[in-house]
């Protein structure tokens, strides 16, 4: 008999309810035990499951009945190593409501199935020991149980993957119940060790579900993440996957549209000093991807300009200007009067008017475009120490 008794994987939740499970289903074992025969017989009758009937209250309640001490014993013992796994990352409200449910589904499902049966029955907590086996498979597959061998009263110790577990576990019911359908002569034939894989299904089915939906955190400890390697993706590699993954985009691409509206909502206010933390907030967050509308811009420039925020309206003017913009010619020429008049950079100003090609101003522009560049070289002999770095 292969026995695990403890595991390395990460424990966020004492076994509470694991304990409390292995004492009540004792217990009702030892008290029915001890109960006159024909107590004992009103119990299999009424409690447990039988076949032929349609009675979810067995549902419940076979699960907490077992045949002998043997069959308790084996149950409690690998309940305890297997739960510590699944409580331990889902607390112990959340594990007495899966074991139930397993329990409850699977048995809802085996009754229907033999609701014409003449005879027969269930009871006992295999088949949730085996879908909690299964649950602990999905989702820490990899990670270590300590387990006892004892084979010919001989006790070896070892440690084994929860997956390589599981695997055995579930492999030799798949077989004997093979072995078995084939000596009846059908594969319908409600077996121990089809009741037991009934159960494993249920489990899978359960532990991905809870996997999908993100009820349940492996921190990509979980059978889908091994297998495709993210448990070795550093957190860098796992943030740029989150990010490029289509429901990520989608939600950026809403808060954007919210913050863009937000936007606009502000400069229709006049709020621009509201308006260019957002504008800069996105360009922080998304970077190259945060965009506004030429007509945007110009408001938040105009906004800035009528404020008086000279620093500012300038690297706005400059953001505006990286890329080719119908209005373009008349920011630049903004952009030149501010570095003159208000900042006092007239060398800046004439590499910004140096851009400019006259040919293709109207007239008025190509007026301003002289005086600008006019005055920009007085200012400029009047002031040689000033350093043009900038390419605008």
């Amino acid at each position: 008999m292969l026995i695990p008794y403890n595991t390395d994987a990460p424990i966020y939740h004492w076994p509470f309810a694991t304990l409390s499970t292995i004492i009540v289903n004792a217990l009702i074992f030892f008290t029915t035990a001890t109960l006159p025969k024909e107590h004992q017989e009103w119990v299999s009758e009424h409690l447990a499951l039988v076949y032929g009937h349609w009675n979810p209250i067995q549902w419940l309640t076979s699960n907490y009945l077992h045949s002998d001490f043997w069959h308790v014993a084996g149950n409690m013992v690998v309940l305890w190593g297997i739960g510590i796994i699944v409580e331990g990352k889902i607390g112990w409200w959340r594990f007495l409501l899966l074991y139930n449910l397993i329990g409850i589904f699977q048995c809802g499902v085996e009754q229907t199935l033999m609701v014409l049966a003449e005879e027969g029955g269930s009871l006992g907590a295999s088949a949730i020991i085996y879908g909690l086996t299964a649950i602990a498979m999905v989702w820490a597959p990899r990670n270590e149980l300590n387990c006892v061998l004892i084979f010919f009263l001989r006790v070896i110790t070892f440690d084994i993957p929860v997956a390589t577990y599981a695997g055995i576990s579930i492999g030799i019911e798949l077989l004997l119940g093979i072995i078995s359908a084939m000596t009846m002569g059908t594969f319908v034939a409600m077996t121990s060790h089809v009741l037991h894989l009934m159960g494993a299904a249920t489990g899978f089915a359960v532990g991905t579900a809870m996997l999908k939906l993100k009820w349940v955190d492996c921190e990509n400890w979980d059978l889908f993440s091994v297998l495709k390697d993210r448990h070795l993706m550093t957190r860098e590699q796992l943030a740029e996957e989150a990010l490029s993954s289509d429901e990520a985009k989608a939600k950026l691409a809403s808060l954007q549209d919210q913050m863009r509206a937000k936007l606009r909502e502000y400069l229709a206010a006049g709020e621009t000093a509201a308006a260019l933390a957002l504008h800069r907030r996105g360009r922080k967050q998304f970077g190259a991807n945060w965009q506004i509308s030429e007509g945007e811009h110009i408001q938040l420039i105009s906004g800035l300009r009528k404020a008086q925020q000279w620093d500012d309206a300038v690297l706005v003017m400059v953001e505006y200007l990286k890329t080719p913009q119908p209005r373009a010619p008349v920011v630049r020429l903004a952009l030149a009067q501010i570095l003159i008049e208000q900042l006092s950079r007239p060398k800046q100003a004439l590499k910004v008017l140096a851009r400019l090609d006259p040919q293709t101003l109207p007239p008025a522009q190509q007026g301003s475009l002289s005086r600008l560049h006019d005055r920009a070289q007085r200012a400029a002999e009047d002031d040689p120490f000033e350093v043009a770095a900038e390419d605008w």
